[in-house]
């Protein structure tokens, strides 16, 4: 049985996010001719099967191409798991001896998690995050560089050809502020909203990073295990939030511990977003200093169990204890988001403006007057949350005539001239959002002016679609579906479209006042 990769000491408390488990993908390779692009993000350690050969030549467990003979070298391209900034990478070319590269290269961009092979490739986005570098042939070679920006794509170059067994990118997951602006309650714990396992008191059968991964685990090694104690106490794992937040249940699931299932649970937290890691360490386990969040609860093997805080309170570091020792599968600790110093600022400053300013700015996300009105009337706004949520009511609580105020104040698809009603943010707003008409083809656009003036006519108002991200190909496609259809399906259609406008643009509004 293979074994995953350890975490190296310079990566420690990071995640891997080029993890198959998270969701990372092997998207395209210039030449994967002896071992298959897709080897690169197995979790397992890479192995080394004596005698085992295809058609093609000796097996290998990495990704390898064919000896070049012409000049270039080979690439891969891989999506993300997980969106983040780049601390460093493993490329690990264990087994490769006399196949390895002489040197390699890593280049990362920001792209659409739709975005093709070819966009990838014809894009002007990329930036070095490591430089050609040379590697040692079967060895895992480590490499730290600084933060890069938030990527979620790599380019891995090999130079000039040969084979890699593991690529591991070790980061810090930057999910975004819109993951904690959504109503309801999100997981803080999760690793896709940025949470990571500080310290753990042992890991020797699973590592506590276990707990946070997505899904359900599928075996009892998916989990987070521990050595048997023969000392009194417990074992323990500190979970650094991926944001401050508010906890207001928690999900503990033993599934598959049946025979070393811990006893019992506690969970406590911190509140101390400025702690440094000195400070933290001397926290870990030490008993004063922690509120408890949960007190002892009993646990039973094999089951999911649906655990309610004492009271709801904001944590930024929880600690979970088991007693005496044994095995979690996942942990879930679900809430809300506190409202950042930035977004606090953000939301500040729009309860503050004068009444003019403030109805052309929100005449700005929604042309409604109606609307408009109604978000200054909830000023003051308590919280970016409260924001989205009010914004969401007042749309849906309005009636066609309002509806048509809205559709009017978006110039028609592909039209270079500003709608009547626009503001001026909104019109600079409406022209990127409509970008993906620039460079379409004239039998496009032609189509397009003339469906959209069908469409007028048919329906007594023109054509809205949520632009952003979609090509002059992709909104005709969605235009000659929706023309169609009758008024009432229109309205509806129209109206769902305005509301995704709507909240896309009260995101960009935030998002520039945190500069």
């Amino acid at each position: 049985m293979s074994e995953t990769i350890a975490v190296p000491e310079a990566f420690a408390g990071l995640v891997d996010l080029t993890s198959e488990a998270l969701g990372a993908f092997a998207l395209y390779a210039t030449d994967d001719y002896f071992a298959e692009k897709e080897n690169l993000l197995k979790a397992a350690a890479p192995i080394w099967i004596e005698g085992k050969f295809t058609d093609k030549g000796k097996w290998m467990d990495g990704w390898e191409s064919q000896r070049k003979r012409e000049p270039g070298h080979d690439f891969c391209i891989i999506r993300l798991g997980l969106p983040g900034h780049v601390r460093g990478f493993v490329v690990d070319t264990t087994h490769f001896r006399g196949n390895a590269p002489q040197e390699v290269a890593i280049e990362g961009l920001a792209a659409d998690q739709t975005a093709t092979p070819a966009q990838l490739n014809a894009s002007d986005q990329w930036r070095d995050l490591l430089p050609k570098s040379p590697v040692r042939p079967n060895f895992p070679n480590e490499f730290t560089i600084p933060q890069s920006a938030r990527v979620t794509h790599l380019r891995l170059r090999i130079f000039p050809d040969g084979g890699v067994a593991r690529l591991r990118t070790w980061g810090v997951v930057s999910p975004g502020g819109r993951t904690f602006w959504q109503a309801g309650s999100i997981d803080l714990a999760a690793v896709e909203n940025g949470g990571t396992v500080a310290a753990e008191s042992d890991q020797f059968f699973g590592p506590a990073t276990n707990l946070l991964l997505p899904g359900r685990g599928v075996n009892m090694g998916d989990g987070w295990e521990t050595k048997r104690r023969r000392t009194p106490g417990s074992d323990w794992c500190v979970i650094k939030l991926g944001r401050r937040g508010v906890i207001d249940r928690i999900e503990l699931d033993t599934h598959f511990f049946k025979g070393n299932a811990p006893q019992a649970t506690c969970i406590e937290l911190l509140d101390e977003e400025a702690i440094g890691a000195d400070e933290l360490a001397k926290r870990m386990r030490a008993p004063q200093g922690w509120t408890p969040l949960l007190s002892r609860t009993p646990l039973v093997q094999h089951r999911r169990h649906e655990l309610a805080p004492e009271r709801p309170l904001v944590a930024t570091h929880v600690r979970v204890h088991m007693f005496p020792h044994g095995g979690i599968n996942r942990l879930r600790l679900y809430g809300h988001a506190v409202d950042t110093r930035e977004e606090k600022r953000a939301l500040s400053s729009f309860n503050a403006l004068p009444l003019e300013e403030a109805s052309a700015l929100a005449l700005s996300f929604n042309g409604s007057t109606r609307w408009a009105a109604m978000m200054l009337a909830l000023r003051p706004l308590q919280s970016v949350r409260a924001l989205f949520t009010a914004a969401e009511a007042a749309w849906w609580s309005l009636d066609e005539t309002a509806f048509l105020e809205a559709f009017a104040a978006h110039p028609r698809i592909g039209d270079t001239q500003k709608a009547a009603v626009q503001t001026e943010k909104s019109g600079d707003w409406s022209k990127a959002e409509q970008s993906g008409t620039a460079g379409a083809q004239q039998s496009t656009m032609e189509r397009l002016h003339m469906l959209n003036a069908l469409y007028r006519e048919r329906f007594g108002f023109i054509f809205i679609c949520f632009a952003t991200g979609r090509s002059a190909e992709e909104m005709l496609a969605l235009l000659e579906a929706r023309v169609e259809n009758d008024r009432a399906t229109e309205i509806e259609n129209a109206a769902r479209e305005q509301a995704k406008i709507t909240r896309l643009r009260i995101e960009k509004w935030l998002t520039s006042q945190f500069a």
